[in-house]
């Protein structure tokens, strides 16, 4: 991306060039048009050379319009590739993001420890998008609500064992409805003023839901104390990292049945 705005610099380089040897040539040409030699003493007739002097006014005026239009060109060919450039590198985060967090998901598949599977995909969300503290929740269906089985960041050890009702708050809204919530204090205070902890500074966060096959198995949080609010862009990387590991969980957990099975009919 570099070479581009290289070639724009050349180019505007050799405008300013090409103005200064214009104008140099007009002042020469016009000395040369209104300077005639006497008998005794150089004389300037400016009368008699206005149809040359206004030629070369006219020619002087049409080139530094076309000058003007050049560098408006140059201009918005130089924003168009600046916008490029951020949009690739957006593209570059966003890619590097996605790479991480399926990289996280792999490595908890290799783990049969259903604990240490979620307290891995934790602690990686953490500092791959920019957060302060990550929760996953899990729906237990024995007393029917949700619970954080891994947290990491901020007060994780106070989040641990925190269970929610479906439809209850930011995660039961999420983990009901399957909806993507990109939360921030005036949402909360809108939707869901009784999810409001005082005492605790939530400048943004993320809520995505689990699911399995369209069935919802939990949620996962990731918020932010300070700084600015998350992206759409890190909303999809979170759902798609969400339902990759909603399977992961759900074969873990059929895989113990199944290892359940054959020890008791062993």
């Amino acid at each position: 991306m570099a070479r581009p705005f290289e070639q724009l610099d050349r180019q505007r380089r050799a405008m300013l060039w090409l103005v200064g040897v214009l104008l140099a040539a007009f002042c020469a040409a016009l000395m040369l048009t209104t300077w005639t030699v006497g008998e005794t003493m150089p004389t300037i007739e400016l009368t008699d050379r206005w149809p040359s002097m206004a030629g070369l006014s006219g020619l002087i005026v049409l080139f530094v319009l076309y000058v003007q239009h050049k560098s408006r060109q140059l201009s918005a060919l130089e924003t168009q590739l600046r916008d490029h450039a951020v949009r690739e590198a957006a593209l570059q985060a966003r890619f590097s993001e996605l790479s991480f967090l399926f990289d996280t998901s792999t490595q908890i598949q290799l783990r049969l420890d259903l604990n240490s599977m979620l307290d891995l995909a934790a602690q990686r969300l953490v500092p791959c998008l920019d957060a302060h503290q990550s929760s996953i929740m899990l729906f237990n269906e024995k007393t029917g609500e949700l619970e954080v089985k891994a947290a990491a960041g901020i007060d994780s050890e106070r989040v641990i064992g925190a269970t929610v009702r479906p439809g209850e708050g930011v995660a039961g809204h999420v983990f009901t409805t399957g909806e993507t919530l990109n939360v921030t204090p005036e949402i909360v205070k809108q939707r869901f003023p009784q999810a409001i902890e005082y005492g605790r500074q939530i400048v943004a966060g993320l809520c995505v839901p689990m699911r399995f096959r369209g069935n919802p198995i939990g949620v996962v949080n990731v918020t932010r104390t300070s700084g600015e609010p998350f992206s759409d862009m890190h909303a999809n990387i979170l759902a798609s990292f969400a339902e990759h590991c909603a399977a992961t969980v759900v074969k873990t957990h059929h895989h113990h049945e199944l290892l359940q099975t054959v020890r008791q009919a062993a």
